[in-house]
């Protein structure tokens, strides 16, 4: 694997998360002009941007609700940070109209078969993109990239540009270049337009997935997921992926990822009983230091008074509950269809591990294969774009040693290597 000199970052301000009065000023300034968060507005401006009406089943609506809802009654959110999410409620309503007119117009995507996928499971943070990309890298499979993600059928009347770049593709890039502006995300999260993504993107039109709690602080709508069974919205994201295979015919299988999905099993069974699953198993204390880094980010940007305490009791809260729930329902994967791996593994040889799941799935191994991927290494060397140092005690307050207890029960479940040392 090639070896880079990588930028070093580290995020100091958790420990004294404080403003900068003139940047507090300017904030307070903007909050004059309110953000009208309601359905009513979200819907009809989603119907103006799309000329598009038909939603399809209004269902939706009171989860919507549950979302839009709690972000306008948070009185600790600036502005800006309420006004990006009803921008991210007014996209995925517009796609919820484009989805329903495309799949109108084209009934024969109910009979596109998604044959036997690999999907990679795991816990944010714990190397899922990377592995996801790495075996999309065999040329006999395929992945769905960033711009299908997020933007599943094209907008009626759009067609390519005079370099026949797809204009989804196109506004995917043009996110990319802004999220990318932030090193930290950049060296942190690869979000590019041909990256492989998770499809629990696909479900977000449907206005469900635990991807909504990584936009805003939005507890009281985690609870509402977790109350209501996700094999419908499962299946809505699942009829989203067969139209993206419409519009792009292959016989090559699918090689997919979703953190949710650990703690989702039994609806991801439902809707894809062929599919052979993977489960990569890390150090929860080091996923949790990267969690609540990249997401702190946020508080500390959205927030008037950013509550590190709050931030860090619910993710904390939030990936116990999502160990545990794999640890509840992992059976529900038929034998055979299952492969349990550690991310020690992966780190310790990306490929190899690779070639395993191939296998595991019914792919053998080939030097083709094996060379698609180096070249893919060669390509993504590790550190490209820099590497955040993480303290979890000093920056987060937390008792390692007291973590360690926490989640005692899953190490003997899984006897991953400890990354992260008390002191």
């Amino acid at each position: 694997m090639s070896e880079v000199q990588t930028k070093v970052f580290r995020v100091e301000q958790f420990r004294n998360p404080e403003i900068a009065p003139e940047r507090r000023a300017e904030l307070e300034a903007a909050e004059a002009e309110p953000v009208d968060l309601s359905t009513e507005k979200i819907l009809a401006e989603a119907k103006a941007q799309t000329g598009l009406a038909d939603f399809g089943s209004m269902d939706f609506v009171e989860r919507l609700q549950a979302i839009a809802g709690e972000v306008a009654r948070n009185t600790n959110l600036w502005r800006h940070s309420k006004a990006r999410m009803r921008g991210s409620l007014v996209k995925a309503a517009a796609n919820r109209l484009k989805n329903k007119a495309y799949l109108d117009a084209h009934p024969e995507v109910a009979n596109e078969k998604i044959d036997r996928p690999i999907i990679i499971v795991g816990l944010p943070r714990s190397g899922t993109t990377h592995l996801e990309n790495l075996i999309a890298a065999d040329r006999r499979l395929r992945h769905l990239p960033v711009y299908l993600g997020s933007e599943a059928v094209p907008t009626p009347g759009e067609e390519p540009g005079p370099d026949g770049r797809d204009p989804r593709w196109v506004r995917s890039a043009a996110h990319w270049d802004r999220m990318s502006g932030n090193p930290i995300m950049a060296a942190m999260h690869e979000h590019s337009p041909d990256h492989a993504c998770g499809e629990n993107e696909l479900q977000m039109p449907d206005f469900t997935t635990y991807q909504w709690e990584w936009m805003a602080e939005v507890p009281g709508w985690r609870d509402y997921y977790l109350g209501h069974n996700q094999t419908p919205h499962y299946a809505y994201g699942k009829r989203m992926l067969q139209a993206i295979a419409h519009q792009f015919p292959s016989d090559r299988r699918w090689i997919l990822k979703g953190n949710q999905h650990s703690e989702q099993v039994p609806a991801l069974m439902a809707n894809y009983p062929d599919a052979y699953i993977v489960q990569i198993h890390r150090d929860p204390l080091a996923i949790l230091q990267s969690v609540l880094t990249m997401r702190g980010l946020s508080i500390l940007s959205d927030q008037k008074e950013p509550d590190i305490k709050a931030h860090v009791d619910y993710w904390v809260d939030r990936i116990e509950r999502m160990l545990r729930a794999y640890l509840r329902d992992m059976d529900n994967v038929p034998a055979g269809q299952r492969l349990d791996i550690l991310f020690g593994d992966v780190i310790a040889d990306d490929v190899g591990t690779a070639q395993r799941v191939l296998e595991f799935a019914g792919l053998p191994s080939t030097d083709e294969s094996i060379a698609d991927m180096r070249d893919y290494m060669d390509s993504h060397p590790r550190g490209k774009d820099g590497r955040v140092v993480y303290d979890l005690s000093g920056d987060f307050n937390l008792d390692v040693a007291a973590l360690r207890e926490r989640f005692a029960f899953y190490r003997e479940a899984f006897p991953y290597k400890e990354e992260v040392k008390a002191g």
